[in-house]
């Protein structure tokens, strides 16, 4: 009888400690993406060589399209990954042109690959698929 006792304390126990550790961090919201841009034209000028980024349209928050090298995009959705319910505004790229920022949370990302640098979130930035003609320019942007 005492070992039931005992069980039944600690599955409790259990169970109330998981349920008191929730985290703000889910998932953001899915958005079909099915973009295709033409990186030569003037409207994606900073695209023109590596190390450069612009805002798109699309996804949950808009997009931001990061040149990794000649052939290489990364694209993340603008979507803070902390507290995601929070409707306050999108994650923007800071004038280091380096880290990207949540003002609602203060939470940082790399605009090299979208990891966290600085949180509280934990998820990194929603990436979205790319394919890169080189031949026509073009960045297919999906998921």
């Amino acid at each position: 009888m005492k070992n039931i006792v005992l069980g039944l304390l600690f599955i409790t126990a259990l169970s109330f400690f998981q349920s008191s550790c929730k985290k703000k961090n889910q998932t953001v919201p899915y958005v079909p993406v099915d973009i295709y841009i033409n990186v030569a034209l003037p409207a994606y000028i900073n695209l023109s060589a590596p190390g450069g980024w612009v805002y798109v349209s699309g996804g949950s928050k808009g997009l931001i399209v990061y040149r990794q090298t000649l052939t290489k995009f990364m694209v993340y959705d603008r979507h803070c990954t902390y507290n995601i319910d929070n409707p306050c505004g999108a994650a923007t790229v800071d004038s280091s042109n380096v880290s990207i920022s949540c003002a609602c949370d203060g939470s940082v990302y790399q605009i090299y690959d979208g990891a966290v640098t600085n949180g509280p979130a934990t998820f990194n930035l929603q990436q979205y698929s790319t394919s890169f003609d080189d031949l026509n320019n073009t960045l297919h942007i999906y998921n």
